[in-house]
């Protein structure tokens, strides 16, 4: 009796085996993939966010608002996202993007509550473009500067400094 009952173990066993190392075997690849995945930097770091090239329209023509525009580089390997933009000297600041009505050949302004900024990439504001717009609390004059704070979903608050140029420039 003691032989039959070894013997029926040892076959329960091998029998459960391919059972149990289906899953560990499943795991085991899994984690060797996603190591080499990491490894090798695709699976990528956080986003690394740069803000320069600070440049505020003059304005002209007796109208009180005006446009700023940056340059924003991501050299990390997660995007992010500008959620939003402030300045201690303008009021009434808020992104805002050019749209072309098709067929019309008219432009016009649109709000937009944030703008992605891609991984290894770089968002340049544009006239025609993205933007900011803004209304100075304060006559402006060439050359003049203006703080700014750029608020980003994952890198936080950047601080930067704009120069007042003139249109086109």
């Amino acid at each position: 009796m003691r032989g039959a009952s070894y013997a029926r173990l040892r076959g329960g066993l091998r029998g459960g085996l391919p059972a149990v190392l289906a899953p560990v075997l499943a795991c085991v690849l899994s984690l060797c993939g996603l190591s080499a995945w990491v490894a090798t930097g695709a699976a990528g770091g956080p986003a690394r966010i740069s803000v320069t090239d600070g440049r505020v329209f003059l304005p002209y023509g007796g109208v009180a608002s005006t446009a700023a525009f940056f340059r924003i580089a991501n050299a990390g390997g997660s995007a992010d996202v500008l959620l939003s933009v402030r300045s201690p000297e303008a009021d009434d600041v808020m992104l805002s993007r050019t749209v072309e009505h098709e067929g019309a050949n008219v432009e016009s302004m649109r709000m937009v509550d944030s703008a992605p900024v891609p991984a290894g990439r770089r968002l340049t504001m544009e006239p025609d473009g993205l933007d900011v717009m803004l209304r100075p609390r304060r006559a402006l004059r060439l050359g003049d500067t203006m703080p700014f704070v750029l608020r980003f979903r994952h890198s936080g608050e950047v601080r930067v400094t704009a120069v007042v140029v003139r249109p086109g420039s």
